[in-house]
């Protein structure tokens, strides 16, 4: 048995006696095997995502109903930017998307300090994801999105004549899914896909612990960035980027024609951006730097 130790001990592989480059190669490639498969196995930090977080039911209550008026802020001022008033004539691809974008910095002004300003199930679903918003919770902000989109656009409908909702030229109602007709079902998903990715991945450097400094003006930042992309892809596919504010006006005017779209290709687009930032990107918090449970952390939309 002491032989054994002897022998044991002699040809122990260790860094430490053998501090050879090869083997903290070796070392250095195998801790970034790991961590890649942390960042791939969600289930590896799934107590981020169960996490309770001690939220009393009137701080819930508050958090649906910042998404609720956020959403409904989005849908309202954005579609009203959208309105043609006269024939032959009217806002084009750069006032919507300004239109948009400027929503995005006032729903982001007034409730992103309470809820974080999702406004937008794309963004949910990477907060999820990226462990800034723990599964309880992700009910609450879905119910408020949707609520307040169909809300928001119910407004809107009252206060505009219905000519001005419906033209007789136009093939759908105000607001609703109209892709460019010369495009292929796939190339709309995948241009959705694209410009949602790119959205979470800027949503995700706001959540990122180093840009914690950075965040000064960050409505303006977001919403400049949404008009970017709704300017680009507005041609394309309207540029939605947010189930929940395309499925306001697909409700209440029954255009369903395309609304599968605006579903099949930002959702997996927010799962894509959320996990290559997680993986690429993203580093692991000190203990000391680990944000207390139940801590609403600001972050955005979309």
């Amino acid at each position: 048995m002491y032989m054994w130790k002897v022998y044991h001990n002699a040809f122990e592989f260790s860094t430490e006696r053998f501090p050879f480059p090869a083997v903290e190669n070796q070392q250095r490639g195998y801790k970034q095997f790991v961590r890649f498969a942390k960042s791939v196995g969600i289930l590896f930090s799934y107590q981020k995502l169960l996490k309770y977080d001690h939220l009393s039911m009137m701080d819930r209550l508050v958090l649906f109903l910042a998404e609720y008026l956020g959403t409904a802020i989005l849908v309202f001022l954005g579609c009203a930017g959208c309105v043609k008033y006269r024939e032959g004539s009217g806002p084009g691809s750069l006032e919507v998307a300004f239109a948009f974008g400027f929503a995005i910095i006032i729903a982001v002004q007034t409730v992103g300090h309470i809820s974080g300003a999702h406004i937008n199930p794309v963004i949910t679903l990477a907060a999820l994801i990226m462990g800034v918003t723990p599964l309880i919770q992700v009910p609450l902000y879905l119910g408020g999105q949707f609520l307040g989109s169909l809300t928001g656009y119910g407004l809107l409908k009252t206060l505009v004549p219905q000519e001005y909702i419906k033209r007789s030229q136009d093939n759908v109602s105000l607001c609703s899914p109209e892709p460019n007709p010369k495009l292929q079902d796939a190339q709309i998903v995948f241009m959705e896909f694209l410009l949602t990715f790119f959205l979470v991945l800027i949503v995700c450097s706001a959540w990122d612990n180093r840009n914690s400094t950075k965040l000064d003006s960050l409505a303006i930042k977001l919403g400049l960035a949404v008009a970017g992309l709704a300017l680009v892809g507005g041609g394309f596919t309207g540029a939605h980027l947010n189930p929940a504010r395309t499925f306001g006006p697909v409700l209440i005017n029954g255009d369903w024609g395309y609304h599968w779209v605006y579903w099949v290709g930002p959702l997996p687009g927010s799962i894509a951006g959320s996990l290559f930032y997680r993986i690429i990107f993203q580093k692991p918090l000190k203990e000391t730097e680990e944000k207390s449970d139940g801590k609403i952390t600001p972050s955005t939309n979309a």
